[in-house]
């Protein structure tokens, strides 16, 4: 064969594989759904923005496996992610959320860690949709860990994906009342200086403690009534020789009060690394309450691995167990990518797969030139969600609050785990 014809047929097969290709929907290659996660992965909780980032790691590598997400105009593109510290830093967490909106592709946001961070970010979101004197961000956020009661109100673009503290601890305690029928006192400490452990504990602990019946020592604290936040400033004051800080390494002049209270019940609310310190104090000094309180934050592998044994015996509301076939798959996924799953990262896995359904009923293109448009649908499919599949069973969505109503269980720290102890679902 001559080179003139081999050349002709090399060209003529060239155009025809043009032709055909423009016939066909744009490669998986040339689209991708893009999401941003940022959580804390430096300082004292740096283990929560880890655990996110393994577990969302794990979640995306399911959707590309399982075929990618389905664009508006039918194209199959893969989801990717970039994950960013914002440690548990308020500017730092608007920094992130700035650049993200400003310079990257990024459909949605999955973060922060803390919910101090989260409440300043959300702050400088547009509060309406679609208010013109509103020159807020605009662009969507699926929270996974900052779990603060009522946070996602500040934006109607700010969602999250977290179970209320408040249901949770009013329902343990009233489980806890008739497991413990002689259980009269309560006491506690937390850190005053992170917003979750300081307003649950204030908040939310102590006032649904008093509404099944369990009385602060000393005869009570007259302004807590049973109500979410009545007396709040007044039980931080009476607890303050109990409290601590996050960066508080000796525990022993807390311990002492907790000691001489002898309540019946006693409450550490305080994120892993100071509970251990704390748990480990009263053991030491042989504090053995009747009864041992954490906070949800706590029921984590963070706790087991520093205190397990001082965690003994110690009851947590929580919504993630791996007591479920889906929750089991996510836990191991976690671990094998260097993190573990719990109530905060496994939320991660659930996210991704939201984004995903949202992505596919809202006919998101994914193009540089619709992301203006892409990241509103994202918005608008998530205010319009009623109920989606989580690990643990049916998630419910509060719509004019933009939280979730999530499954949950009780556990109790057992022989070095968290063991359900009991499971109102």
């Amino acid at each position: 064969m001559s080179k003139f014809k081999l050349a002709t047929i090399v060209t003529a097969l060239a155009v025809a594989a043009s032709i055909l290709a423009l016939g066909q929907p744009a490669a998986a290659a040339d689209r991708t759904v893009k999401i941003a996660g940022w959580g804390a992965k430096s300082g004292p909780l740096r283990s929560f923005g880890v655990n996110s980032e393994a577990v969302l790691k794990a979640a995306v590598k399911s959707i590309n496996d399982s075929g990618g997400v389905k664009l508006g105009d039918g194209t199959m593109a893969k989801m990717e992610f970039t994950y960013y510290d914002s440690a548990c830093n308020a500017d730092q967490a608007i920094s992130v959320v700035r650049k993200v909106e400003s310079q990257t592709e990024a459909l949605i946001g999955i973060g922060p860690t803390c919910s101090g961070a989260a409440a300043a970010m959300y702050g400088i979101f547009q509060k309406k949709v679609d208010d013109a004197a509103d020159t807020g961000l605009q662009f969507p956020i699926l929270t996974d860990t900052a779990i603060r009661p009522g946070l996602a109100k500040k934006s109607q673009w700010t969602f999250r994906n977290v179970p209320n503290e408040i249901t949770m601890y009013d329902e343990m305690f009233k489980w806890l009342r008739g497991r413990y029928p002689d259980v009269k006192t309560i006491y506690g400490g937390t850190e005053t200086d992170q917003a979750h452990s300081r307003i649950t504990f204030a908040a939310v602990i102590v006032p649904m403690a008093k509404k099944h019946g369990f009385e602060w020592v000393g005869g009570g604290i007259k302004e807590v009534t049973g109500k979410v936040a009545g007396g709040m400033k007044q039980v931080l004051e009476v607890s303050k020789s109990s409290n601590w800080l996050l960066a508080d390494t000796s525990f022993s002049v807390q311990a002492r009060a907790f000691k001489r209270s002898g309540a019946d019940m006693m409450i550490v609310s305080s994120h892993p690394f100071t509970t251990c310190g704390m748990l480990k104090e009263m053991r030491r000094q042989r504090i053995k309450p009747k009864v041992l309180v954490g906070l949800t934050s706590s029921s984590s592998a963070e706790t087991l691995k520093g205190c397990g044994a001082a965690a003994e015996g110690m009851y947590i509301p929580t919504g993630f167990a791996p007591i479920t076939e889906a929750a089991a798959k996510v836990a191991a996924a976690a671990e094998a990518n260097g993190g573990a799953a719990d109530l905060h990262s496994a939320a991660a896995w659930e996210n991704a797969h939201i984004i995903k359904q949202v992505v596919e009923a809202t006919g998101v293109m994914a193009k540089p030139d619709t992301l203006k448009a892409d990241r509103r649908k994202v918005r608008d499919g998530l205010e319009a969600l009623a109920k989606v599949d989580g690990l643990m069973g049916e998630i419910g969505r509060v719509q004019d609050e933009g939280e979730s109503i999530k499954p949950y269980v009780f556990v109790q720290g057992q022989s070095n785990a968290w063991k359900v102890v009991h499971d109102p679902r």
